[in-house]
């Protein structure tokens, strides 16, 4: 049975005799038309990543994680921002299945997952006539990269189906225990068959390390995933990758997040990043977040989006130390400036005492359900340059930072010391205007979060904790919450935030702005409406319809 040739683009067909009349249609490539070279498997294996790129950005993956955590929100203005709400029912956590991200992160998932089994079967029967090696080697990487979507599955959906092969048969759910074994199963087999090499021609790949860093995160949550943790196994991958010696942190911390792809390719810091191009596309997310009048701060080609949305809850900003530098690389704040000048510049939609004013951004929002032109600290971590109309920079999937942090708890979990030491590396480079707050203890990172849950806005105004009822929730101590807080300055903006706080129990149990705790059933999102309408065999989470 012939195989269609899939994920690969045939450029030209040359022909190769005038005289030669024999017919040959190329209409319907197979396997058996078309002759691959060694060189092919970059190419074809390549498809398997693309997916990954659609989930950055407003309407995807990223909204998903970012704007229903205690982070980041994104409120309507007066130019009309909201899109029918569905951005507040994220920060509501009162989403459906019929809410557009959740159903384009789902289709994005599962099309990755399609072009990898599409792609495995044929590498199992070695259409692409790949030497043994290199055979194996394409294998493992679209092994690795297929359980990476899987991820997402498991840590977003829960239960779901689980497809390995492709097929036109309408698939049955598998228990999110499961799907769990099966990507910590795909990787440790994977590993020994992927590359050792970083930097370079494996820049922006599955390799041997990316592969253990996402094997540790698995295990770190293994406790959400099955009801059983797994410390020790995750701090055993952690140490894996650092005693590699591959990694190292980058004596910047905005070194992380440039638009220089010749420099991401030799940073040590990064483990794996899903590469962008200006002249490619881009996730654009300086224009959601901004406002149009920064298009004269930052000197860029395009507007950004009217007033702007994305931006950081205020609960979060306030538990930055001032010296921290990651809150100036991380968020626009404060009075912005015409471009290399002195002169602020003037807000252009939103009026204070009958004119206009200069754009400061405050840290305050009147309510989740309405801000005004200057509310907010806007996004700043990731580098827009000047002149530009498209973002360039790549975004880290894995960090070593990451590593690090995630060792630590491992430890404080485990009983272990050691984890204050970690923790200190990752602040060094944060304070070197006052080196002596980089350094904290094992004893400080048990600590409760600093995080103010108490603070809730409703009806357009703040009220205080001794204006409302708080339910016993809000009092809970947030166990190692001083680490839980670490995590949130050095990863603010990155994927991963939702994961963190359904970990360590915050998602499902805190106020924060505009946004009441509903319960444990908001750990999980819905399967969409449009899944289960295709294929009556999938089963609906608890409690959604």
């Amino acid at each position: 049975m012939k195989r269609i040739i899939s994920a690969l683009t045939v450029c030209a067909l040359v022909l190769s005799a005038c005289t030669d009349l024999t017919e040959q249609v190329y209409s319907s490539l197979t396997s058996s038309s078309y002759k691959y070279s060694q060189d092919d498997v970059r190419k074809v294996i390549g498809a398997c990543y693309t997916p990954m790129r659609s989930y950055i950005g407003h309407g995807q993956l990223w909204a998903m994680d970012c704007t229903t955590s205690d982070e980041i929100v994104m409120p309507p203005n007066s130019t009309g921002w909201d899109d029918g709400g569905i951005y507040r029912r994220m920060h509501y956590h009162k989403w459906n299945s019929e809410q557009s991200h959740i159903a384009a992160a789902w289709n994005t998932t599962w099309q990755g997952i399609g072009l990898c089994n599409n792609l495995l079967a044929q590498l199992n029967n070695n259409d692409l006539n790949l030497e043994s090696d290199a055979n194996n080697a394409a294998i493992a990487e679209v092994r690795a990269i297929r359980a990476y979507y899987y991820s997402i599955i498991v840590d977003n959906w829960g239960d779901a189906p689980l497809v390995t092969q492709p097929t036109q048969e309408l698939p049955l759910n598998s228990k999110r225990t499961d799907i769990y074994s099966f990507v910590v199963k795909e990787l440790l087999e994977a590993i020994p068959n992927l590359s050792e090499d970083v930097g370079g021609a494996e820049y922006g790949l599955f390799n041997k390390w990316a592969a253990t860093t996402l094997l540790a995160k698995m295990y770190l949550n293994a406790g959400v995933y099955t009801g059983t943790p797994d410390w020790q196994a995750a701090l055993d991958a952690c140490n894996t990758v650092i005693n590699s010696k591959k990694f190292e942190l980058s004596a910047n911390y905005k070194d992380n997040f440039v638009d220089d792809d010749a420099f991401a390719a030799s940073n040590k810091e990064i483990i794996l990043n899903i590469p962008f191009d200006s002249n490619l596309g881009s996730y654009q997310m300086y224009y959601f977040s901004w406002g149009a009048p920064l298009k004269d701060a930052f000197n860029t080609k395009d507007s950004p989006w009217g007033a702007g949305s994305a931006m950081g809850v205020p609960q979060f900003i306030e538990t930055y130390d001032k010296d921290d530098s990651r809150l100036d690389d991380t968020w626009v704040h404060g009075t912005q400036y015409e471009y290399g000048t002195t002169n602020p510049i003037k807000c252009i939609y939103d009026t204070k005492d009958g004119a206009y004013p200069d754009l400061c951004y405050v840290n305050d929002i009147q309510s989740g359900n309405f801000t005004l032109e200057w509310e907010g600290y806007r996004m700043k971590k990731f580098e827009v340059k000047p002149g530009t109309s498209a973002m360039g920079t790549d975004f880290p999937v894995f960090r070593y930072s990451e590593i690090l942090l995630m060792k630590a708890e491992c430890l404080l979990r485990l009983g272990q010391p050691g984890a204050g030491a970690l923790v200190s590396q990752v602040r060094e480079r944060a304070f070197k205007y006052n080196p002596a707050k980089a350094t904290v203890t094992d004893e400080q990172l048990k600590e409760n979060s600093c995080y103010n849950y108490y603070y809730y806005a409703d009806d357009y105004a703040f009220s205080k904790p001794a204006n409302r009822k708080y339910g016993s929730h809000d009092k809970d101590k947030v166990e190692f919450g001083r680490l839980y807080d670490e995590y949130g300055w050095e990863f603010a903006w990155e994927l991963g935030t939702r994961t963190r706080m359904i970990r360590f129990g915050t998602y499902t149990t805190r106020d924060w702005l505009s946004h009441e705790a509903l319960g444990d059933y908001t750990a999980l999102f819905p399967i969409p409406f449009s899944a289960i309408t295709a294929n009556p065999n999938l089963v609906q989470n608890p409690d959604y319809e």
